[in-house]
């Protein structure tokens, strides 16, 4: 709510407030946009810039660019006018990690982190709701699974198809541990690891540790195929793992001495050094 005029009362005039009361404008575009504050929000398009321009559709331009959808949530502060035909949003980043006792995602805000969103002014509160419709996901909204990489969106739906790749056709081995698995299949075995993966930043500020659990098909050929998230970490540790693992090479699975394509559990494990004693 902004404050447009107040208007000056003398002595004579006090005695009848209610015809001299200050007068007070409200934006309505503005005030929708306070809307947003408090909600669990994140950044449909994964940008990873601090200083954000959108037009009146929500949509950002200059080309900023992405990472991970768990370093993309955002806590909103203010709302205000930034001119007559721009608004301005101003809040944090929050990284998402997840919780493997509780079963769920959970938000850590990064207050140093600040986000400014400067974007053409909708005409009217309604286009404003669908402007931010378009560059916010109000949640983890299927909308925001659908635009994340393979290994994301099978983790939301395991039951996607995978697009059309040299796994067609060939029957998969599923070697999970499972007691109704294979006997006569043996599991592949890593035979040429990348380089462990980086932490990201904030991760590595924050002290997050842990393990991520991938799915992977591995092909008779011993190349990764199809790697899709079963355990996540968060912080943009994911992506990392993923990255590392589809680098990797392995002595294939074989049947009856036969190599032969097989799914298995690929564990990435992320582990800091001790912090220096003081």
């Amino acid at each position: 709510m902004a404050v447009i005029a107040a208007a000056t009362v003398t002595r004579s005039q006090s005695a009848a407030p209610q015809a001299n009361e200050a007068a007070v404008a409200v934006d309505p575009v503005v005030l929708q946009a306070e809307s947003l504050i408090g909600k669990s929000l994140f950044l449909r398009g994964f940008y990873s810039g601090h200083d954000l321009k959108c037009d009146a559709a929500g949509k950002a331009v200059g080309g900023p660019g992405v990472e991970d959808w768990t370093l993309c949530g955002i806590n909103i502060l203010k709302a205000s006018r930034k001119s007559s035909t721009e608004l301005q949003l101003d809040g944090v980043r929050v990284a998402i990690r997840y919780n493997p006792d509780a079963h769920e995602f959970q938000r850590h805000p990064l207050n140093d982190q600040k986000i400014e969103i400067v974007m053409t002014a909708p005409a009217s509160p309604s286009a404003v709701e669908a402007a931010f419709g378009g560059m916010f996901s109000y949640g983890i909204d299927p909308a925001l699974q659908r635009s994340m990489p393979d290994y994301w969106r099978h983790y939301f739906d395991s039951s996607l198809a995978w697009p059309n790749d040299s796994l067609n056709g060939q029957t998969i081995y599923q070697l999970y541990g499972q007691p109704d698995q294979p006997k006569d299949v043996t599991l592949p075995k890593p035979t040429q690891a990348s380089e462990a993966p980086k932490f990201t930043p904030f991760a590595e500020r924050d002290r997050v540790q842990g393990s991520v659990i991938m799915r992977v098909v591995v092909d008779a050929q011993g190349t990764p195929k199809r790697i899709w998230l079963a355990l996540p970490l968060g912080y943009g540790l994911d992506e990392q793992a993923v990255q590392a693992v589809s680098k990797w090479r392995f002595a294939p699975a074989t049947r009856e001495g036969v190599p032969v394509a097989a799914a298995v559990y690929v564990e990435q494990k992320f582990v800091l050094p001790p912090p220096p004693h003081h």
